[in-house]
């Protein structure tokens, strides 16, 4: 398993899983993030689904499209509902994350984009670090929940960081995933 600290470009990625965070209501002035972007090149199918209760942007719900229409190149996309915001909860990055971690190890990806939080959120500086950490260790349960029942396919696991905190980031991942055993 190896993990990643990189900006993803939600058009651009070939990677087997593309997993983008998704609220229950547009971000005031955000327009900057995967879901965003996505329902762009999408001539706006991500706000309706949500507008016709498809899929909502609650928390914790999942929509798996394998073969998304061009010109989105990822293998397989994963909405991840998101609810109405996860800024003062670091936490549920965590559990979030391990949802999106159990869908590429059964799905067996070998390359995953993970745009959860700092994607359509305004994160403050002081919730990086929790947010990062509970992020790894939601992804990193995974794992362990999975190896109990048979052994990890390599994955390549990329964190997004249109935060703008990518040297934070990475340090906080980096500290869990050092004393992970």
């Amino acid at each position: 398993m190896t993990f990643l600290v990189a900006e993803i470009d939600v058009v651009r990625t070939a990677d087997d899983l593309l997993i983008v965070g998704m609220l229950e209501k547009d971000v005031a002035a955000g327009h900057r993030g995967g879901a965003d972007a996505l329902d762009h090149v999408l001539h706006g199918t991500l706000s309706r689904l949500r507008e016709g209760g498809i899929f909502t942007g609650g928390f914790g719900e999942t929509l798996m499209l394998t073969r998304p229409p061009e010109p989105i190149r990822a293998g397989t996309l994963m909405l991840i509902g998101m609810g109405t915001s996860l800024a003062a909860q670091p936490a549920a990055f965590g559990t979030l994350t391990g949802l999106a971690m159990q869908a590429a190890l059964r799905i067996g990806a070998a390359a995953a984009g993970c745009l959860l939080g700092w994607s359509e959120l305004d994160l403050p500086a002081a919730l990086v670090e929790p947010s990062a950490t509970a992020m790894m260790r939601g992804a990193l349960a995974a794992i362990d929940a999975q190896l109990g029942l048979e052994s990890v396919a390599p994955m390549t696991w990329t964190f997004d960081i249109r935060n703008g905190d990518g040297a934070r980031t990475a340090t906080a991942l980096a500290a869990v995933l050092a004393g992970w055993t």
